[in-house]
C-alpha cells in the first residue's frame, strides 16, 4: 500500500514537474473550435511567422471592399478585446501546472534547549513537507484540468461572440451608410423642389404658402441627412471598434450593398435542442458544474486529515562526526474545525453552478425561441417590401411622369411621389439590415453559423451531466418550420 502511494507521488511530481505552461494546446484547440463554427481563423501567436501572415492577411482584407467575413475575420485577428480574452488560456494553464506541484519544502534551522548535551555544535537542522499536499495532488490536478477545460469552452464562445457583434456591427455599418446615401438623394430632390418653387414665386407664379410649403420640406430633408451621416459615422466607428481598427487601417470601404435575402430558408427545427447541445457556454457551465464537485470531493476527503507534515530533523553527535537523524510527524486534529463551513460554502457554490446552468438553459432556449421569430418576422418585411412597397412606390412615379408630362400634374407633386419611393428604398434597406442582424442573432443563439440544412456546424463541446431544461433533446415537441420560399 504504501509503495502504491509513493509510486503515485513520485508519478504525479515527475508528470507535475515536467509539464509545460506553453498554452498553446489549449489556443490551437479553441483555434479549431472556433474554425469548425465559424468558419473563421484566430491569431495564435503575437510574434514570429504566424504574427506576420496574420498581418498581411488583415492588410489584405482591408484593402478589397469589405464584406462581412471579412470584418469578422479582421476582429479574429486584430481585436485587442479578443487577444486580452486569450490570455485566459494562459492563466488556466498556469493554474493547472501548478496544481500538480508538490509545495517547497521548508528548512528550519534551530539550538537545542538542552545546552548542547548530546550534539555539538549545539544546532539542529530540520526540513518539514507537507504529507497531504502530496496526496492530494491527484484530485487537485482533475479539478485543475476540468477548470482548463471549462475555461477553453468560455473563451471559444466568447469569440464567437465577437464574431457575432462584428457581423451586427457590420450590417448596421453598412445599411447606415446606404440611407445616407438615400437621405443625400432626397435632400438634392428637396432643394430642387426648393429652388423650383422659388423662381416660380418670384415670376409671380406661386403663392407664400406653397412657397413656404417647399422650403420647409427641403429644411427638414437637410436635417435628416444630416443625421443619417452622423449616424453612418458613429456606425463606421463601431464597427471598427470590435475590428480593433485604427489609423490607416481604418480607412476601409464597404461593400457596395447589402446582401440579398437568400430566396429560401435552412431548416430551422429543433434548434433549441441543438443550442443546448452545442452552445459552448452552456458546455462551460457543465465543467463549471463538474469542476465544483471535484473541489467539493477533494475538500469531503480531507475533511479529517487536515495538516500532515512529516519531517526530519538531523544534528552532530557530541564527540563524534556521525550524524543523527529523527523522523517526526505534525497531526492536525479537528477538535474545533472539522471544515463543516468550507464544505457547506463549496455545496452552496455546487448548488449554485447547478442553478446558474439551469438558468443559461432556460435563457438560451427563449433567445432561440426569439431569434427565430425576428428572423421570420424580418423575412416577411423584405419581402412585403419587394413586393408590394416598393412596385406601389415605383408605379406611383411612373404614373406620375406620364401625368407631368400630359400637363396634368405638377412638378412637385412629381417631386413628393419620388421622395415617397426614396423613402421605400430606404425602409427595404434597413428591412434587409434587420433581416441579417435577425439571422445573425440566430446562429449566435443556436451556437454556430446556420449551414444550407440549418444544423449548427459540427460540434467538439463535451457532453456532461444534465438537468432539466439543460438537457440535449428537447422534451417539448419540435417546433415546425413553414415555408420561407419566395413566393
Amino acid at each position: 500500500m504504501i509503495r502504491q502511494l509513493a509510486l503515485t507521488v513520485a508519478l504525479s511530481l515527475s508528470i507535475g514537474g515536467c509539464a509545460s505552461t506553453s498554452a498553446k494546446p489549449a489556443l490551437d484547440e479553441v483555434a479549431s473550435t472556433v474554425k469548425s463554427r465559424s468558419g473563421h481563423s484566430l491569431r495564435k501567436g503575437a510574434d514570429g511567422a504566424d504574427d506576420k501572415e496574420a498581418e498581411r492577411a488583415i492588410d489584405g482584407l482591408l484593402a478589397r471592399p469589405l464584406t462581412a467575413d471579412a470584418a469578422v475575420q479582421v476582429a479574429l485577428l486584430l481585436s485587442p478585446h479578443l487577444r486580452a480574452k486569450l490570455e485566459e488560456l494562459s492563466i488556466a494553464r498556469a493554474d493547472y501546472v501548478q496544481a500538480g506541484l508538490l509545495k517547497n519544502p521548508v528548512l528550519g534551522i534551530g539550538k537545542t534547549a538542552w545546552d548542547a548535551e548530546h550534539i555539538d555544535p549545539n544546532l539542529f537542522m530540520t526540513v518539514e513537507q507537507d504529507f497531504l499536499d502530496a496526496v492530494t495532488i491527484p484530485l487537485r490536478k482533475r479539478v485543475a484540468a476540468t477548470e482548463l477545460e471549462a475555461t477553453k469552452l468560455s473563451v471559444a464562445d466568447e469569440v464567437l461572440a465577437l464574431a457575432a457583434e462584428t457581423r451586427t456591427a457590420f450590417y448596421e455599418a453598412q445599411a447606415a451608410e446606404a440611407v445616407a446615401a438615400m437621405r443625400a438623394l432626397v435632400d438634392d430632390a428637396a432643394h430642387t423642389a426648393a429652388d423650383i418653387a422659388r423662381s416660380q414665386h418670384g415670376a409671380g407664379n406661386m403663392n407664400d404658402l406653397s412657397l413656404t410649403n417647399e422650403l420647409g420640406l427641403a429644411a427638414q430633408t437637410g436635417l435628416e441627412r444630416k443625421r443619417a451621416a452622423v449616424a453612418s459615422a458613429v456606425a463606421r466607428e463601431t464597427l471598427n471598434k470590435h475590428m480593433g481598427t485604427w489609423g490607416k487601417r481604418a480607412g476601409w470601404k464597404l461593400a457596395a450593398k447589402l446582401p440579398d435575402v437568400p430566396p429560401s430558408e435552412p431548416s430551422l427545427e429543433r434548434l433549441e435542442s441543438r443550442a443546448i447541445a452545442d452552445r459552448l457556454d452552456v458546455a462551460a457551465a457543465r465543467r463549471n458544474v463538474q469542476a465544483m464537485g471535484y473541489t467539493l470531493s477533494l475538500a469531503k476527503t480531507t475533511r479529517w486529515t487536515g495538516m500532515v507534515s512529516v519531517a526530519v530533523e538531523a544534528g552532530r553527535l557530541r564527540g563524534s562526526e556521525r550524524i543523527s537523524f529523527g523522523p517526526s510527524v505534525s497531526l492536525e486534529i479537528p477538535l474545533f474545525d472539522q471544515r463543516q463551513a468550507q464544505i457547506a460554502k463549496l455545496e452552496a457554490y455546487h448548488r449554485r453552478a447547478e442553478q446558474n446552468l439551469e438558468a443559461l438553459a432556460v435563457d438560451v432556449r427563449a433567445d432561440v425561441r426569439a431569434a427565430r421569430a425576428r428572423m421570420l418576422a424580418s423575412r416577411t418585411i423584405v419581402e412585403d417590401y419587394a413586393k408590394g412597397v416598393i412596385p406601389l412606390r415605383e408605379n406611383n412615379v411612373r404614373y406620375s411622369q406620364e401625368m407631368y408630362d400630359a400637363m396634368l400634374l405638377g412638378v412637385y407633386q412629381l417631386i413628393q411621389s419620388k421622395q415617397a419611393e426614396y423613402d421605400a428604398y430606404r425602409e427595404y434597406i434597413e428591412a434587409v439590415r434587420d433581416y441579417w442582424i435577425a439571422r445573425s442573432d440566430l446562429e449566435r443563439a443556436v451556437g454556430g453559423r446556420l449551414g444550407t440544412d440549418g444544423a449548427p456546424r459540427a460540434s467538439t463541446a463535451p457532453s456532461g451531466p444534465s438537468t432539466n431544461p439543460a438537457a440535449g433533446p428537447s422534451a417539448a415537441p419540435p417546433t415546425s418550420s413553414p415555408s420561407h420560399s419566395n413566393h
